[in-house]
């Protein structure tokens, strides 16, 4: 069973422990792929609570690096309006470049976690001069690798 949603993700463990089927868990896939890359800080964007929370609380051994005051209200905002409208304008790119910036050069973070999957509407991990975790993308390839085998 998949959940495709970030946001549904806020009571996981709960789902899996009551799903018939087996669930592909997108907070464990991420904190493999993060695991993997060797990655100990990262910034991330999304919604506000998969920020407050950084992500779930799914990332153990990373130090997960949120947006601060009015920022991580705007980084909310210019996301929850983008999802809800399917597209993103120059202001909301302008946020969230502007954020990916900050966590490099002030926070001095290694990557990136895209933590809602409508930020595939501004940025591909697999084009990005950024170093982005792409949180769908990885769920995505674990979703395929599950239906292969």
């Amino acid at each position: 069973m998949v959940v495709t949603s970030i946001g549904g993700h806020f009571c996981i463990g709960e789902f899996e422990d009551v799903s018939p089927l087996p669930v592909i868990n997108m907070l464990s896939e991420v904190a493999k792929e993060v695991t993997a890359r060797g990655l100990k800080r990262i910034g991330i964007m999304g919604t506000r609570t998969v920020m407050e929370t950084k992500f779930y609380g799914g990332l153990i051994d990373t130090e997960v690096i949120a947006p601060q005051g009015s920022q991580l209200e705007q980084v909310h905002d210019a996301y929850v309006t983008m999802a809800t409208s399917g597209f993103v304008t120059d202001q909301q790119r302008q946020v969230f470049d502007e954020t990916c910036r900050q966590f490099l050069e002030r926070d001095r973070v290694e990557a990136i976690l895209l933590g809602g999957t409508d930020l595939a509407l501004v940025y591909d991990a697999a084009t990005s001069e950024l170093p982005l975790v792409d949180g769908a993308a990885i769920h995505v390839d674990a979703i395929t690798e599950q239906a292969l085998s």
